[in-house]
């Protein structure tokens, strides 16, 4: 039980990189929305991230993780699935 728990924990983990690569395509989707649909959508679609990435900071910091590290898994939380791009 264990080991399928690490491999299944080792096949859905995220990366600095990966995250970094997710918020880029954050800001271009949200860029080509505001493009061809107004700028309203593409405000939208990235206040959409925004506001995931508070709700993230915000449970981690209640959880009682502080400063850099919070930010970090927030981070990782909000833009680590483009693992899967």
């Amino acid at each position: 039980m264990r080991t399928s728990r690490k491999a299944l924990r080792e096949t859905v983990r995220a990366d600095l990189p990966a995250a970094h690569f997710g918020l880029g395509l954050v800001i271009v989707a949200s860029v080509i929305v505001g493009l061809l649909a107004g700028p309203v959508a593409g405000v939208l679609v990235a206040g959409a991230f925004a506001a995931l990435f508070l709700v993230a900071l915000g449970v981690l910091l209640l959880r009682g993780l502080r400063g850099l590290d919070a930010g970090r898994r927030a981070h990782l939380f909000t833009f680590g699935w483009a693992n899967w791009v």
